[in-house]
């Protein structure tokens, strides 16, 4: 029974749900974060992009079952691959977390421009994997673009509006991601024999994935950077709050997370192909505990000053 409950977390892809925590960015970044009346349809909203992304991951094993059983990680990782669940099951499975989403959407949230959305996430997904990943190049801007719907669905779920700087540096992000585990890959099943698992990989190497990656590190820190002084005004002649002034304190400390992350993944190569495993590291997870919380400050300073004097009224 244990096997089986890990065999279905592993085919829904449990681990890699972190992703659609993007949804909330728009709530953060749009000062809205302490609006508790928007938290029941934040979290519908995150189930359904969690079972969305599920589909997508079912339909993509079912797809790929047998360049899967060839792959020495995947053989262990997916249960389709390995027939630790059936083709039939995972079937089932899709048509029932597609009655879910159809249900909870249909019941609960009635937002034509999230269901939009939440499709363009399946859309995006199944043309990458039937004809986009043979491209390179392409490849790994189709999938960036996956983590982009999942921002801007939070923006259209509750009807906010927040800085384009804000999608660039998210669809950045995901090329820095993205291009790592295209490294991570490369140094598992070797150049040579890369390309048998993918035929994109025919025109990757090590040395060329390196060069994008410090290019996607410098547009991240730049994108970063200004959306920062345009935001707060920062460097004008125009009065500025003093903590706004501390969001510049997260700028070197994005910069440790980025040099961080591009040291692990190329000394530890299993961190660029699982990046949910980048959570574990201490010095990453204290650095971006740290960016939240100054941000958090900055942003929210009024907020949590009427709070305190309110209770300090009512004492």
């Amino acid at each position: 029974m244990k096997k089986k409950i890990k065999s279905f977390l592993n085919l829904f892809r449990i681990r890699q749900y972190y992703k659609n925590g993007l949804i909330f960015i728009g709530a953060f970044f749009s000062r809205n974060i302490l609006n508790v009346s928007l938290y029941p349809l934040l979290i519908l909203g995150f189930i359904i992009l969690c079972f969305t992304s599920s589909i997508n991951y079912i339909i993509n094993d079912i797809v790929d079952i047998e360049n899967d059983k060839n792959h020495p990680e995947k053989l262990k990782k997916k249960p389709l691959a390995s027939g630790d669940i059936s083709i039939v099951t995972a079937i089932i499975t899709l048509i029932v977390l597609s009655i879910f989403i159809a249900s909870t959407f249909i019941i609960f949230i009635k937002n034509l421009n999230f269901l939009f959305m939440v499709l363009l996430i399946i859309l995006t997904g199944q043309s990458y994997n039937h004809f986009f990943k043979k491209h390179a190049f392409i490849d790994i801007l189709v999938l960036s673009l996956g983590y982009l719907w999942r921002a801007l669905a939070g923006c259209l779920l509750i009807d906010v509006f927040i800085s384009a700087w804000l999608f660039l540096a998210t669809i950045e992000i995901a090329l820095f991601l993205v291009i790592a585990k295209r490294k991570g890959d490369l140094l598992l099943l070797g150049e040579n024999n890369a390309v048998e698992h993918k035929k994109s990989y025919d025109q990757y190497s090590l040395k060329l994935l390196e060069q994008f990656h410090v290019l996607i590190a410098g547009s991240i820190f730049m994108t970063y950077s200004l959306y920062l002084i345009l935001s707060f005004k920062l460097f004008s002649a125009e009065e500025v709050n003093i903590q706004q002034y501390f969001v510049v304190l997260t700028i070197p400390l994005l910069l440790y997370i980025i040099m961080r992350y591009m040291y692990l993944t190329s000394s530890k190569p299993k961190i660029a192909r699982n990046p949910e495993l980048i959570f574990f590291d201490k010095g990453v997870l204290i650095a971006g505990i740290s960016i939240f919380l100054i941000l958090a400050y900055s942003f929210y300073f009024d907020v949590i000053l009427n709070f305190l004097s309110t209770l300090l009224k009512l004492q």
